[in-house]
């Protein structure tokens, strides 16, 4: 199954999720240290530093189905219907998944390595920007940890999801 995904759409909802992100970081350490026990057990830094990880991770993901390398490419794979239904809802629900090791933040976020995973999200983006064509015609597939097999656009839309996902919460926290 294919979903009707625009490379370019959610290129720029990404971008938008990250301005946000950087106008919380600029709010300086009051607002980043901010937590609300009853939205989340993370701070609202912890959110974004964890968005950032994994955000570098899909676009890169993305970017290794766009070039045909990597060592987590398919050739065989096909989205399956609960990832369709989760990509085309606009929405993840809150407490379903625990986030992988390797993207779970710290205790303390430092500010400046949230800056640098920024900014690297950035490159990685603009790079992509340039090729949203190669995009929708990249055939192959990297696992999900949950969601399955994923193509380029899938990536790029779950990127999306995810990134307004926790800046859902980050907001939350912020309003409680």
């Amino acid at each position: 199954m294919k979903l009707d995904i625009d490379p370019a759409a959610e290129l720029a909802a990404i971008h938008g999720i990250l301005d946000e992100f950087d106008r919380m970081r600029g709010s300086g350490p009051e607002v980043m240290d901010r937590r609300s026990p009853e939205v989340s057990g993370w701070s609202v830094a912890q959110h974004l530093y964890h968005c950032a990880l994994a955000t570098g991770l899909s676009l890169r993901n993305t970017s290794s189905l766009v070039r045909g390398k990597g060592r987590l490419i398919q050739e065989e794979g096909e989205l399956s219907k609960e990832a369709a239904d989760v990509l085309r809802s606009n929405r993840t629900e809150r407490g379903q998944a625990e986030a992988p090791r390797m993207v779970t933040p710290p205790d303390e976020v430092d500010l400046s390595f949230l800056e640098m995973e920024l900014e690297t999200n950035r490159k990685d983006m603009a790079s992509l920007a340039e090729q949203t064509a190669a995009i929708l015609a990249a055939p192959n597939w990297i696992p999900h940890q949950l969601l399955g097999p994923l193509d380029a656009p899938a990536w790029l839309r779950f990127t999306h999801l995810h990134a307004k996902h926790h800046l859902d919460i980050a907001h939350d926290i912020l309003a409680s």
